[in-house]
């Protein structure tokens, strides 16, 4: 027999807790461990730390990670949704656990081949966010619950997968989830159909049904678009994750390292900062769906985002292009990001000359209001402004960039 280690368990005690007190949590819990209790384990692939990482779960609780000089061994015995089911061995009497695989034989994985949709990320490799813990414990569940066997052995474990799903399946909306929904609405009215086949009593028919209900009316507000789901959950998601101090820590530190020479954002200087942010930005614009292009609609994004059936690390791409433009933009205050798009505006207005246009823009960056609108006034008389344009037009192309902050009555009345 060969035994696996879990470790790192301390670390999934939480995160308000101090090192001793992790510790003496972590000590409790698997002092109440048994011998042959379930363990299930979860490779991830995605794990921003070691992408041969593989979690373990007990009651579909994260304890730790499988010791990462053991996980080449192990990745021969998962199957081809990267789990398998382990049981407890023994302990150290601390904290670490033994475990082994019942009848573990090797197995050839299948590789499911799908084609990236967005470009690939401007981040590269090394700079993305971990998923959720609560993400992470959904996707164990859903792929358990849609893969199990509908019998009588099952017909419990099947009830607690369902009541654990039904309360995560709105977190997410990216391609497995949606498609892990779909096959467990199936799954469960199945059950629901099969139950006098199952000997199941009316408490436990009436729970199932419950949850198969739960789980068809998501299906259907994932489809009826009026009722703007998959909208509320890209937001509601983009927001955890922009509160989620672990995962932005871990995003901004990579970021920093990767992209700010290894400076904090407050020590870069603005100029590489308006770079970064354009650069950013840059690869929203290179879209080719335009919802996608404008971070400042995220119900569009959302949306757009449903219909393309985005794969959970594009989606996490995403995200955390979103998150760093947010990061970056406060810092940018009088700096302009976008310098040729809006020299590309200004110049119909300054007659066609790109380049009086582009002077104009470096001239106004650090202007107060009045200060700007001297200058249009004095450019008017040296007929370098069209005098047709000189109001609405240019004052639209200013406000609508954070150029001019103040209303178009304003401008109006200062611009003669």
């Amino acid at each position: 027999m060969t035994e696996f280690t879990i470790t790192g368990i301390r670390f999934q005690m939480g995160d308000h807790l101090s090192f001793d007190e992790a510790t003496e949590a972590a000590e409790q819990f698997v002092a109440g461990l048994k011998k042959g209790q379930q363990v299930m384990l979860v490779a991830e692939p995605e794990n921003p730390i070691d992408q041969n990482a593989i979690a373990a779960y007990i009651d579909y609780e994260r304890i730790g990670y499988i010791d990462k000089e053991e996980t080449e061994e192990l990745h021969p015995l998962l199957d081809e949704n990267h789990q398998c089911n382990a049981i407890v061995e023994r302990t150290d009497g601390h904290i670490t656990v033994f475990i082994s695989i019942p009848g573990a034989t090797e197995n050839t994985k299948t590789q499911i081949s799908r084609h990236r949709v967005l470009p690939e990320s401007p981040l590269g490799d090394s700079v993305y966010m971990p998923y959720t813990k609560a993400e992470s414990k959904l996707q164990l569940i859903a792929s358990r619950l849609s893969g199990i066997d509908i019998n009588k052995e099952n017909l419990q474990e099947i009830i607690r997968l369902a009541e654990h799903y039904v309360q995560l399946l709105k977190i997410s909306i990216c391609h497995e989830d949606i498609l892990w929904m779909n096959k467990i609405a199936k799954k469960l009215n199945e059950v629901c159909r099969s139950h006098q086949a199952l000997g199941m009593s009316e408490a436990e028919v009436e729970k199932i049904s419950y949850i198969f209900n739960k789980v068809r009316e998501a299906v259907g507000d994932m489809h009826r678009t009026v009722e703007h789901w998959p909208e509320r959950v890209f937001e509601d998601h983009l927001e955890r994750l922009r509160k989620d101090e672990s995962v932005n820590c871990h995003l901004y530190r990579k970021y920093c390292d990767a992209f700010l020479g290894g400076k904090t954002f407050s020590e870069v200087d603005r100029t590489k900062i308006a770079e970064e942010h354009q650069r950013l930005y840059n690869w929203l614009k290179g879209m080719k769906w335009s919802e996608l292009r404008n971070p400042q609609d995220l119900q569009a994004m959302g949306l757009k985002v449903n219909y393309l059936k985005l794969s959970r690390r594009e989606l996490y791409d995403l995200y955390s292009v979103l998150l760093l433009i947010g990061k970056l933009q406060p810092l940018l205050k009088g700096v302009v990001t976008n310098q040729d798009e809006i020299v590309a505006k200004l110049k119909p207005i300054f007659f066609g000359d790109d380049q009086e246009a582009n002077s104009f823009l470096i001239d106004i960056q650090d202007m107060k209001p009045t200060q700007i609108t001297d200058k249009v006034n004095k450019m008017v008389k040296e007929k370098k402004i069209s005098d047709v344009s000189r109001k609405r037009d240019l004052w639209m192309v200013l406000h609508e960039n954070h150029l001019y902050d103040k209303s178009e009555s304003n401008w109006n009345s200062q611009v003669v």
